[in-house]
Order: structure tokens, then sequence, then C-alpha cells
């Protein structure tokens, strides 16, 4: 009697006991996966996503940290193979309320110095002094120098005006646009609003036209 009394006083308890227990469970869980370690397997620069492996899952198609995202925005594009901190904010298992933050070296990207006083940071420089910073990133020192040497065309063609004889060309006309390709010298590659143009022709030289144009910023 006395048993069954202290049991069915102590039912209610139980039960509130057991459903703690399945909380604490479900915290443990979700606390677990809230910050993991991953590696990057899939990359989609035009959407600004990537796919991430932790353990033996992967994530579907996630957001990635980019250093500025503001009025100014800087983008970098994690490599595959690129370590990173999983945050799933969410808290639900499957991964699509994740965010991932790249810049975790590891045995495939290791630190380029072990000196603490060296920077990871490499600059590259290309034309004479005074320079122009670019707050762009590069992935490498090739893309940095195209990067350079492509604002240091459209700055020098920035003020400058040029004059082109050439083969005549009906279409060519006053307030066109002229676009140098590479087989010209550096500073001239690139856009050009044409001011004037005068065809002539004689006996002598056949059907000429002479362009003048002045450099555009982009």
């Amino acid at each position: 009697m006395f048993d069954a009394l202290l049991r069915l006083q102590l039912a209610p308890i139980v039960e509130r006991l057991a459903q703690m227990e399945t909380q604490l469970e479900d915290l443990f869980r979700r606390a677990e996966s809230f910050c993991r370690i991953g590696v990057c397997q899939e990359v989609d620069a035009a959407s600004n996503t990537c796919k991430v492996r932790h353990g033996e899952l992967l994530t579907p198609a996630i957001r990635f940290f980019n250093p500025s995202a503001g009025a100014q925005t800087e983008m970098r594009i994690p490599t595959v193979g690129e370590q990173c901190l999983l945050l799933n904010y969410g808290g639900g298992e499957g991964g699509g309320q994740s965010v991932a933050l790249f810049g975790l070296n590891s045995d495939r990207f290791p630190p380029l110095s072990s000196v603490a006083s060296l920077t990871s940071q490499r600059v590259v420089e290309v034309g004479i002094a005074p320079f122009k910073t670019l707050r762009q990133r590069c992935q490498s020192e090739t893309e940095a120098r195209s990067v350079a040497q492509g604002e240091l065309r459209r700055v020098g063609r920035e003020g400058l005006s040029i004059t082109i004889d050439c083969p005549g060309n009906p279409l060519l006309s006053a307030e066109g646009l002229l676009l140098l390709d590479e087989t010209w010298p550096g500073y001239m590659q690139g856009r050009w609003s044409i001011d004037k143009v005068t065809h002539v022709g004689d006996t002598t030289t056949g059907y000429r036209s002479s362009i003048m144009a002045r450099g555009l910023a982009s």
C-alpha cells in the first residue's frame, strides 16, 4: 500500500525528470553541432556559396564569410580543400542554416611563414612611385599583377588624347567608342572616346581616316 502511494506521488516528478533528460540530450546535440571544423568541397563563386564536409556529412550550398560586405565590399573566394570553421546558427542537423568562416591553416595549406613578425599579405607594385593602393585581394601574384597593370592603363588614359591614322572606315564617327586591344602599347589599351574623325581620299594615299580621341576612365 505504501509503495503504491509513493509511486503515485513520485510519478509526476519521474515524468518531468525524463522530459528534462530528453531536453538536455537535445541541447548537448545542438551544442556539439553548433561549431565544427570542416573542409571546403565545392565552390560556386556566382552565388557566393560553397559546400563543406565535416566528418562524414556534407552541407548543402551555404554562404561563406567575406572580409567586408557593406558599402565597401571585399570578396575572397575560398579554395577547394581549404579548412574552415562551420557555424550552425540555426541549430539544425542538415547544415542548411550554417555559414563557413575560412582562413584556417592546415597541412594542405600551411602558413606562409613561421616568423611571427612577418605578415602573410604580399604586395605587388607596378609602375613607378608614388603608388596607388588597390583594396582588392587576389589569389596569386600573377592575378595581382594583372589587376594592377589594368588599373595603371586605366589611370594612364585619363586626360590623354591620341591621333590615329588608319585605312578609311566610313563607320568611324565622332562620339563613338574606340577599343584598342593588346596589340597596342600598354598605356593605350582600353576604351577611348572619339572626338573627331576626318576622312580623306586621294590618288596617292587612297582612302584614309584620321581619328582624334581622348582616354576614358574605364
